[in-house]
């Protein structure tokens, strides 16, 4: 009998992650089905590149921005970007889970507690359902890795808050509700990979009037064209001032507006009535939706209370990674005929 043993590296520009090794017990149909399935399950967070066509794989967890500018972005603005932004991942065991953008909110004495995107820790495809077992990493500007600690979230509008314990330097976003989003406003999207700590920069305009495909109407869209390493991180105006917190599509960049932001943050009107803690995690369909007041018929604010929409999934999906030129199972197949290695004949 052979056995075939190699290793599958998957490479990223000049950065390699191995992926997977192949056990010496396994025959080489049993291994291809199994790498095809791990690819389609797992959703390897990188490009590929085989041969021919130049096929890569797009909206994965750890892809640069496509015309990245932040080389060209203004020295102040880089340097506050740099100091407020960071990366996060969660895992499941050894595999990471997912990998996105956030930003500096609060600071204290020994704390600091980061807004970034509830996808970090959401189940793919519920609406309700957070997995509450992942464990949660964040890069630091330093580059440096500590744990965070999942603090509340709302799966409506789809953010989360994260804590780390016991760096006192961040640089801390100033959420301003008096920012106004206008039509063709210049914007710029900012985002930041996990595994290497690469700052990333998008420019775009705001798109006044267009109601985004995610569910959630307080979203509006702007068209800096981003990458899934940029969910949760912020949207900022040319000078710099926070715009909001962007999501993800192939074909625009949804935001949440800093004044739905800032009310949701709004210390000094009830704001954990919005948030689900951690340690309140709701078992599968007894989650409440809670929504912010929208307006009343005479021109007033509605109470602050909770709200539960019926009839809406709110699922807030995210397009699968996928191949273009190839099927995905004929670049795993490829992947596995490009490997080499020792053939231990029994």
């Amino acid at each position: 009998m052979v056995f075939h043993i190699f290793s599958l590296s998957i490479y990223h520009g000049d950065f390699s992650t191995l992926c997977c090794r192949v056990r010496v017990e396994e025959g080489v149909d049993g291994v291809r089905e199994r790498i095809r399935r791990e690819m389609q399950e797992l959703c390897a967070p990188c490009y590929f590149y085989p041969r021919g066509g130049g096929r890569r794989m797009i909206n994965c967890l750890e892809a640069e921005f496509d015309g990245d500018i932040w080389s060209e972005l203004d020295k102040d603005i880089a340097s506050k970007m740099s100091r407020s932004v960071v990366s996060l991942a969660s895992f499941t065991g050894p595999a990471k889970f997912f990998a996105c953008t956030g930003v500096f909110i609060k600071c204290n004495s020994c704390s600091a507690t980061i807004l970034t995107s509830a996808s970090l820790v959401r189940v793919s495809g519920e609406a309700l359902m957070i997995n509450d077992k992942l464990r949660i990493e964040v890069c630091l500007p330093n580059k440096f890795r500590v744990v965070g600690i999942l603090s509340c979230y709302n799966l409506n509008y789809n953010v989360a808050l994260v804590d780390i314990m016991g760096y006192w330097s961040p640089r801390v976003i100033e959420i301003c509700q008096q920012m106004p989003v206008t039509s063709c406003m210049n914007v710029i999207s900012v985002g930041c990979l996990f595994e290497h700590r690469k700052l990333m920069a998008a420019k775009g305009e705001v798109l006044i009037g267009k109601q985004s495909e995610l569910d959630c109407q307080e979203l509006c869209i702007s068209t800096c064209k981003i990458t899934k390493a940029g969910i949760g991180g912020p949207l900022i105006d040319i000078t710099g001032n926070f715009v909001g917190i962007n999501f993800y599509h192939e074909e625009e960049t949804p935001f949440l507006p800093s004044d739905v932001i800032q009310r949701l943050l709004d210390f000094d009107k009830g704001w954990y009535i919005f948030w689900t803690t951690a340690a309140d995690t709701s078992a599968e369909g007894g989650e409440n939706r809670r929504l912010l007041p929208g307006p009343c018929p005479n021109g007033g604010t509605a109470k602050y209370t909770d709200t539960v929409v019926e009839g809406c999934e709110n699922r807030w999906p995210l397009p699968k990674p996928r191949v273009l030129g190839a099927t995905l199972a004929e670049l795993g197949l490829e992947l596995i005929n490009r490997s080499h290695g020792s053939d231990v004949e029994d």
